[in-house]
């Protein structure tokens, strides 16, 4: 299949050595995943140790440098005596290497995702920006990529080659990379904004803190706040909120409210986590939503449509508020209207 690739491109055909270089560029699909789910949930930068995840690639690479040392047609001689895969024992062992590798890659890639959209509620009051559910998507498509290849793989061994030489799997794999291509330009530029950077910064240190602090005792214990400083900040926070009605910037972070407040991020989080009994996402949106049911049932604003009264409070969209308002109150916006106008 490669040496008949070859043939039909004068490139490769004219410089074979390029087409095996390539050999070795699926070993840096699962790592460059997985580090770019990294870094764009932590919004670090990339670190020396990180090219540690390249072995593989540097590896096999190495393993072919004889043939690459050999003229042209040899190397298209080498290719095309490997082109019955399923026969040839290093291609096979390739192929595996790579699914066990891509699937390894993508695993922790999922649990990095999941991890960063529990903590996101800990420093955002919105999180349509910066949810990364588009890239949960990508990676579980990834994943069937790779569970495709598997199966071709595995058929391959039973001297069964229903997808023509791995034409679907590779189709999948391009479909892949064009979409997180397209997508990372689309989605993750609100991610180099210095405001979503810091607060995503701030989620890293205070994950920091979070298992400094568990190691067998209680969550912030450590944190130095006594009591009486505590209750100060919480008098203050919620003096706050209500003269100054932070909650309706729909962009508000927790490092936001706490430089309103000259206070540390850690030591906010704190005293909303213990003296509040809530997250930041929730504690700020309940103020969105006490708002929303106050205008609603103002009779000077029943002119105003739901989607701006939601927007006047802090909400950024209207499936947000719809689903936010509906969890505090257990109705939808409209409903609550309604219900109101009955009772009226």
């Amino acid at each position: 299949h490669k040496a008949n690739i070859a043939h039909k491109y004068s490139l490769s055909t004219n410089y074979p050595h390029l087409l095996l270089l390539a050999d070795g560029l699926p070993f840096l699909l699962g790592p460059l995943h997985y580090l770019y789910v990294k870094y764009l949930s932590s919004s670090k930068r990339f670190e020396r140790r990180d090219w540690l995840h390249c072995l593989p690639f540097v590896f096999w690479q190495l393993s072919i440098l004889p043939h690459l040392l050999k003229p042209g047609p040899e190397i298209l001689a080498f290719m095309e005596s490997a082109e019955g895969m399923s026969l040839n024992l290093s291609y096979t062992l390739f192929n595996w290497a790579l699914i066990v590798q891509g699937l390894t890659y993508m695993a922790l890639s999922i649990v990095l995702l999941r991890t960063y959209s529990r903590r996101i509620t800990d420093v955002f009051s919105s999180l349509e920006k910066v949810r990364l559910g588009w890239l949960r998507n990508i990676t579980y498509m990834a994943i069937l990529s790779l569970v495709v290849f598997l199966i071709e793989n595995w058929l391959f061994l039973l001297d069964i080659n229903l997808s023509n030489n791995y034409s679907l799997s590779s189709t999948l794999v391009a479909i892949y990379v064009y979409a997180l291509g397209y997508l990372g330009l689309l989605r993750s530029e609100v991610f180099s904004q210095q405001g979503v950077s810091e607060s995503i910064g701030q989620l890293q240190r205070l994950a920091a803190h979070s298992r400094e602090e568990d190691g067998g005792s209680k969550k912030y214990e450590k944190s130095g706040l006594t009591k009486a400083r505590a209750s100060q900040y919480l008098r203050d926070l919620m003096a706050l909120m209500q003269s100054e009605k932070p909650y309706r910037d729909s962009e508000l972070t927790l490092t936001k409210l706490a430089d309103m407040l000259s206070v540390s991020p850690h030591n906010l989080s704190e005293v909303i986590n213990t003296q509040v009994g809530q997250n930041f996402f929730d504690f700020v949106n309940q103020y969105r939503v006490k708002e929303v049911k106050h205008n609603l049932a103002n009779k000077e604003m029943q002119h105003f449509t739901l989607l701006a009264l939601g927007l006047e409070a802090g909400f950024n969209s209207k499936s947000s508020f719809n689903a936010i308002f509906k969890k505090h109150t257990g109705a939808t916006p409209s409903e609550f209207r309604n219900n109101l106008r009955s009772a009226g």
